[in-house]
């Protein structure tokens, strides 16, 4: 399982997740849509082919997914109160005995950052179940050796500043930089997260920065060597 970055959607993991609720994976038909719920998100693939990674960097292409494919997807989870039922089709899935990885709630999670990458209205029931789940998930802030589940540290707080900022009818652009400790973004603080020195990679907000200098190694180290472990493409 690929990671190339420590935050939502920077991963096959997520990724996947994202395709899968395309698929009509919660029962609820979604596959027909002219844009599904993964074209917002997966222009952070970085395995993608390069002649995609071409055009997901133009201007026209930004045009598109911000007026074009969001406001789409939007109209189609908030018509019918769809994206509240493909939340209780998702929560119904949580009690899974046998996930031993809570998958299930995962990908309740990945449909909350849909829904906002979109959004789209979630109710306030909603918002506090996937409040709670965070704490349910595994997150590590350093390498796996084998198999890569649920979030790591940057991904949960990006998520959580996601929720503590979520607005109806308000994009939540998970790829713009955010705090590796608080997640927050441009818009929460009113000015671009800066990039370690140390590591040319974590990013920070100025609340954080005098406590960045231990996880900035670690993230130094993660870079190195996470392609070796994980097989992913983070160079």
């Amino acid at each position: 399982m690929g990671r190339w970055g420590w935050r939502l959607f920077e991963s096959d993991q997520d990724l996947d997740v994202a395709i899968a609720l395309s698929n009509d994976n919660l029962g609820i038909t979604t596959g027909h849509w002219e844009h599904r719920l993964s074209a917002m998100v997966h222009q952070t693939d970085m395995l993608a082919p390069q002649e995609a990674v071409a055009l997901y960097s133009t201007t026209e292409y930004a045009y598109s997914l911000a007026n074009v494919t969001i406001p789409y997807v939007r109209q189609k989870l908030d018509t019918d109160n769809l994206g509240e039922r493909m939340f209780t089709a998702s929560r119904a899935m949580e009690s899974d005995p046998d996930d031993l990885f809570q998958e299930s709630k995962y990908r309740t999670i990945i449909l909350g950052a849909l829904m906002m990458r979109a959004g789209a209205r979630i109710n306030r029931a909603d918002l506090q179940h996937l409040r709670d789940l965070v704490p349910q998930i595994n997150c590590t802030s350093r390498r796996t050796i084998f198999e890569d589940h649920g979030f790591r540290a940057p991904g949960k707080a990006q998520f959580l500043a996601a929720l503590d900022h979520y607005q109806p009818g308000v994009p939540r652009n998970f790829q713009d930089p955010s705090c590796f400790k608080c997640g927050k973004i441009e818009e929460d603080i009113g000015h671009k997260p800066l990039k370690c020195k140390k590591c040319n990679f974590a990013m920070y907000c100025s609340k954080v920065g005098k406590m960045k200098t231990k996880f900035s190694s670690r993230v130094l180290i993660l870079h190195r060597t996470a392609s070796v472990t994980s097989g992913a493409n983070i160079e």
